[in-house]
């Protein structure tokens, strides 16, 4: 066996794979396990590919045939990548090792091409746990954006469900529908232009994401368009537009109303040095979620004990100074305390 070393993927490709041998201290740990030939998935030509190389680099990269991708390793021919399997080591044209590994949803989200603050995955992940989406389920968003919760919602609900997503300015929507046709999710996406509140569907959605400024407004809309027991998230940065937003639920009809701030930090992967990292990713924006119900009667019933239980001290302090009120209109004087 030849120590470490690189076999040719193709004549002429100038990419090759880094291999171990069984000679190479620590070799055996390296072979990979074997696995069936149908279980390994190959970079496809059209793919999106995750390139990392050495300084923990990271380059999003679509292969097609015959082109180039130049980075400080030097040239990377798709070619040579194009059929080969992700999780392996293959070099440049320099002999530069370079990792071929296949996109997350993470990798997308933060790489979208932006034109304002975009929403994080840490906020994306909660707010579709908080939806309850899943394969095939259909969901309304409002604020497209720059399109980074439309991209974790499409990747949700696919392969048979569908977004339908609303933006009022023209070019932030063209921005939105370019970075989802590069991800190739733009097919399960409806983009429409304008404003959810002159929405119209001819299906019922199962869950609402809105990521406006005064998602209040269009609350009544929303209820209308989501399904009794749907599900609805708003992501807010301010504390005032909360206040706001939970108030106007509470006059809709809403149950499992929640306010939520995710606060993440990492930590060094040091083993023997195990410590948080320097910075975190602290406030983002608040996430309110709830569950769109139907009690014409008594819509207020199914809040929370705290919020009830304050509105019961707000009815009991009213009482009390509607009583006074009247004592003092009758002339009577306020009664001493007993003393013991």
């Amino acid at each position: 066996k030849r120590p470490l070393h690189y076999t040719k993927n193709g004549a002429g490709t100038g990419i090759r794979r880094l291999l171990p041998s069984r000679s190479a201290p620590g070799a055996a740990a390296l072979q990979p396990r074997r696995r069936r030939a149908d279980s390994l998935m190959p970079a496809a030509h059209g793919s999106l590919a995750l390139l990392v190389t050495e300084g923990e680099k990271r380059y999003l990269v679509r292969l097609q045939r015959g082109q180039r991708f130049h980075c400080h390793i030097g040239v990377i021919e798709h070619d040579a990548l194009i059929g080969q399997p992700f999780g392996f080591v293959y070099a440049s044209l320099t002999g530069r090792p370079c990792l071929l590994l296949e996109p997350t949803l993470a990798d997308l989200m933060v790489r979208v091409k932006r034109a304002t603050q975009v929403i994080y995955p840490k906020d994306a992940a909660w707010i579709v746990q908080r939806l309850g989406l899943r394969s095939g389920s259909v969901v309304l968003e409002a604020g497209t954006g720059s399109g980074a919760l439309t991209t974790a919602l499409a990747w949700t609900v696919a392969p048979g469900g569908k977004v339908i997503t609303f933006e009022g300015n023209p070019e932030m929507r063209r921005l939105a529908e370019g970075n989802l046709r590069r991800f190739g999710l733009l097919d399960r996406v409806d983009l429409r232009a304008g404003y959810l509140e002159d929405a119209t569907l001819t299906e019922t959605a199962d869950a609402a994401a809105l990521d406006m400024r005064e998602p209040w407004r269009c609350l009544d809309k929303v209820a209308a368009l989501v399904k009794p027991g749907g599900a609805l998230t708003c992501f807010l940065p301010t504390t005032n537009q909360v206040s706001r937003q939970i108030a106007a639920l509470e006059d809709v009809g809403c149950a499992d109303l929640r306010i939520e701030e995710l606060l993440l930090r990492g930590y060094k992967p040091v083993p023997d040095r195990l410590r948080p990292e320097d910075q975190m990713i602290a406030h983002t924006g608040y996430v309110v979620s709830a569950r769109l119900i139907r009690d014409p009667a008594e819509p207020r019933r199914w809040l929370s004990r705290e919020r009830l239980r304050y509105l019961d001290r707000q009815a009991a302090a009213a009482r009390y100074r509607q009583k006074a009120l009247q004592r003092a209109a009758q002339g009577e004087a306020r009664p001493k305390p007993r003393l013991p």
